[in-house]
């Protein structure tokens, strides 16, 4: 009779290979997960941007893409504030109306309006002014459907010009609001 020797990292191989052929057969993988589209905001984001441009068609409101992803409001300047004021004139008011249709279901996206002065009057004046200019802005539209939860508000004051303060033209532009929509975080 022969003798075998089998040093012990060959049993334990032999008895592995045993164990795995009675083992019952492996579970099947789960189905994987449908991963969301890569780029889901930008489908939003342009959803949205079709819809603003819709709701405000004909009031001379453009709808820009930021280089960031965002959503840029820009409202005409003709409907500017009046000097020292944070009113909503009724020109702008209709605007704003349109706008808000366009913004009522945009629950997945948060909304900055940032208001601005012309240099008329102090900077400190300016600051609060352009803040007030912003809420207004943001009162309006949260009254016509817009949810509060989405919306924030920021003053600029006279810090970021369009144009140049030494006329009554480039004053106008320069007091105004700017509409962001960005991804909700």
């Amino acid at each position: 009779m022969r003798k075998f020797v089998v040093s012990s990292a060959a049993m334990a191989a032999v008895l592995f290979i045993a164990g795995c052929a009675s083992s019952p057969p492996p579970a099947e993988a789960p189905p994987a997960q449908q991963a969301a589209p890569a780029n889901s905001w930008t489908a939003r984001l342009d959803a949205l941007k079709a819809e603003l441009e819709s709701s405000t068609k004909g009031t001379g409101v453009v709808i820009e893409q930021t280089t960031d992803n965002q959503l840029h409001v820009v409202i005409p300047n003709e409907l500017s504030f009046d000097t020292g004021r944070a009113n909503v004139k009724r020109n702008l008011a209709q605007v704003l109306d349109k706008v808000a249709e366009g913004l009522k279901n945009a629950t997945t996206a948060s909304l900055r309006v940032v208001g601005h002065t012309d240099s008329t009057g102090s900077e400190e004046g300016n600051e609060r002014l352009s803040v007030s200019r912003a809420d207004s802005v943001r009162n309006h539209l949260v009254g016509r459907g817009v949810s509060t939860t989405v919306i924030t508000t920021d003053g600029r004051g006279s810090r970021e010009p369009l144009a140049d303060n030494g006329t009554a033209a480039g004053r106008a532009q320069n007091r105004r609001v700017e509409i962001f929509v960005a991804e909700k975080i």
